[in-house]
């Protein structure tokens, strides 16, 4: 419980802090004393279920962003073919300042099943500490037999609105590429790029075995085609 109370206790923190809300505040619109938001936050004290629901109202976000935490692997077939835990590690180049991003997707059912609830944390110093992301998005993941897509919307920047593409290649590995779409602001303008995608976090060695730029054959293809067409079984 303490762990899952601290973890907890942190998305609070985090969630308060991008609302621009002071501990205070928050204290007032659930009924509770500043002193006990704090032992919340600090995972002294677990907050009881319905004083969760009343802080993921206030700081308008799900309740289940709140408990992300990874769960065991079971032996058991998942609901969703293509994964077999909560949480993606994905990573991209960003060519205009020549590094790679490292970004943390987790998920967990609807309370109706579909779709279901996403979260992002893009651009991750520390995958042990992803409230640390630079930008914090919510949205849904929908999974067919052969796909999946998130959708995301910026928790700060509502007009912001992210896509993951992706196919079910995970039965034969790791990882899987997906294209992601989204709104640029260096400079502002929609864009699109290649995203990779695993089961586990990757080192840097490791991901130097994969072309994470455009290959020549994706580069002929838009010339020749006008289309991007992600080749699947790279890397």
């Amino acid at each position: 419980m303490g762990n899952l109370a601290q973890h907890a206790g942190q998305r609070i923190r985090t969630f308060r802090k991008l609302r621009g809300m002071s501990a205070q505040q928050l204290a007032q619109r659930i009924g509770k004393s500043k002193a006990t938001v704090y032992k919340y936050e600090s995972g002294e004290i677990p907050p009881d279920v319905d004083t969760l629901a009343d802080i993921s109202r206030e700081l308008d976000v799900e309740p289940a962003h709140l408990l992300d935490v990874p769960f065991q692997k079971r032996d058991v077939t998942p609901k969703l073919s293509f994964f077999d835990a909560n949480r993606l590690y994905a990573y991209y180049y960003d060519g205009r300042t020549r590094q790679m991003t490292h970004s943390l997707l987790t998920f967990c059912p609807s309370a109706d099943g579909e779709p279901w609830e996403a979260f992002l944390y893009m651009n991750v110093p520390d995958f042990n500490h992803p409230e640390r992301a630079r930008y914090l998005y919510t949205g849904t993941l929908a999974s067919y037999e052969i796909a999946s897509y998130f959708t995301f919307r910026n928790l700060t920047l509502p007009i912001e609105t992210l896509v993951i593409e992706l196919l079910h290649t995970f039965r034969t590995g790791l990882c899987t590429w997906g294209l992601f779409l989204g709104l640029s602001d260096q400079p502002l303008t929609p864009m699109a790029t290649k995203i990779l995608l695993s089961k586990l976090p990757l080192s840097d060695d490791e991901l130097a075995n994969h072309p994470m730029t455009f290959t020549k054959s994706e580069l002929r293809d838009v010339r020749e085609k006008n289309v991007l067409l992600l080749s699947m079984f790279q890397g």
